[in-house]
């Protein structure tokens, strides 16, 4: 390998290629809305000998090209990568600028036994201070603490009204707090629960989930999210935050207890069949944890409806002009000033016993009719 090595501190988003000496401390795949979908980015999480973290992105088209090297815990020379400003929200690391690679770069392999470099790189936020972050998308959250319970890995609805796996695991901090936290997709597979349990029989089992997110179902019930930017540590002797949090634990174990988490049986609970005259009878409030099916024609669209509009690119809520470019206008919304175009659609259908007006946002719209309001996706 040919040409200086520069600190990750020291990168900066200039007309220049960079080359970096650094380990991969963690990678995921990024792939939208459902784990079906083609590759849209490869992420890894890169750490210099001096601590310092960067995240890295991979374009699809150079993952091949450099696959052999995605592995944590491998030390890589990286030559001729690019630094670009991160986008607003799901900021892995608190660094200002990211690293991309191009079909320009070259990687070398290092000595990955290097005790030189660390292994991981996390910022814990504790339990208790967890719901100041719900619905907040500016970055992802990391967490320690006791496992004290699991769920079997059950097929669910999300708030998208899209099937995916899921899995509960419950933690529980030094004062007795505690968040539920939801693995979903392939997370939830991997997880090794019986092997959590034979541990928790007579040990206790100290997790750090890093990629997380703060959400809320329900007012009354919190927990987090980690879906593929999630990675786990449980019991890594070698992680100084893990021998802490073990001295502050009680000598006496408590078994780690079985979750149940009911999948929804389709094929025989199946969606009520709807006339456009019940649903117009059913309360919002009241039923709207309930899914019902209708069967409609589409007899008209309005026309001068407006369709599209500024959506952040953090909560993806509508922004409008304000006093310092465009403001979301969520009442507890993000501060992000950056967003992308997106629409909705209104139609009136109609039945035997009925019309109603319906609407779909751009998510349900790309599934439909392959558009997107995005200038640059659209053909």
């Amino acid at each position: 390998m040919q040409g200086k090595i520069t600190p990750l501190p020291e990168l900066r988003p200039m007309n220049t290629l960079y080359n970096v000496h650094v380990r991969v401390s963690r990678t995921w795949e990024y792939r939208g809305k459902s784990e079906k979908n083609p590759l849209i980015h490869f992420y890894m999480v890169l750490i210099d000998q001096k601590g310092y973290a960067m995240y890295c992105e991979v374009p699809p088209q150079a993952v091949d090209q450099f696959k052999q090297y995605f592995q944590e815990g491998k030390v890589l020379y990286i030559c001729n990568a690019c630094v670009e400003r991160p986008k607003p929200g799901y900021r892995v690391v608190d660094a200002p600028y990211i690293l991309k690679l191009i079909m320009r770069t070259q990687i070398f392999e290092g000595n990955s036994n290097d005790t030189s470099f660390p292994k991981y790189v996390f910022s814990l936020t504790p339990i208790e201070m967890l719901p100041q972050y719900a619905r907040r998308t500016d970055r992802f959250l990391d967490v320690i603490g006791k496992i004290i319970a699991i769920s079997n890995a059950a097929v669910v609805r999300n708030t998208s009204g899209d099937l995916m796996m899921r899995r509960l695991i419950t933690l529980q901090d030094h004062k007795g707090n505690t968040i539920d936290l939801s693995l979903s997709g392939q997370r939830a597979l991997e997880f090794d629960a019986e092997a959590v349990f034979h541990i928790g029989q007579n040990h206790h089992v100290i997790a750090i989930f890093v990629g997380t997110l703060m959400k809320i179902y329900r007012e009354d019930y919190k927990f987090l999210s980690g879906t593929s930017a999630c990675r786990l540590y449980i019991n890594e002797n070698d992680i100084p935050a893990m021998r802490t949090f073990q001295r502050g634990l009680p000598s006496q174990v408590t078994p780690v207890k079985k979750l149940e988490l009911q999948s929804e049986d389709y094929m025989e609970q199946g969606v009520k069949e709807k006339t456009l005259f019940d649903l117009k009878q059913i309360d919002p409030l009241t039923d709207k944890n309930k899914r019902f099916q209708c069967t409609v024609t589409l007899i008209s669209i309005p026309e001068k409806e407006q369709w599209c509009y500024r959506a952040s690119r953090v909560c993806n809520s509508r922004m409008t002009p304000g006093d310092d470019g465009y403001q979301c206008t969520k009442i507890d919304g993000c501060s992000c000033k950056q967003y992308d175009w997106k629409y909705k659609v209104c139609f009136r259908g109609a039945d035997d016993t009925h019309s109603l007006e319906f609407m779909f946002f751009e998510k349900k719209g790309v599934e439909l009719i392959g558009k997107s309001a995005d200038p640059k996706e659209t053909t």
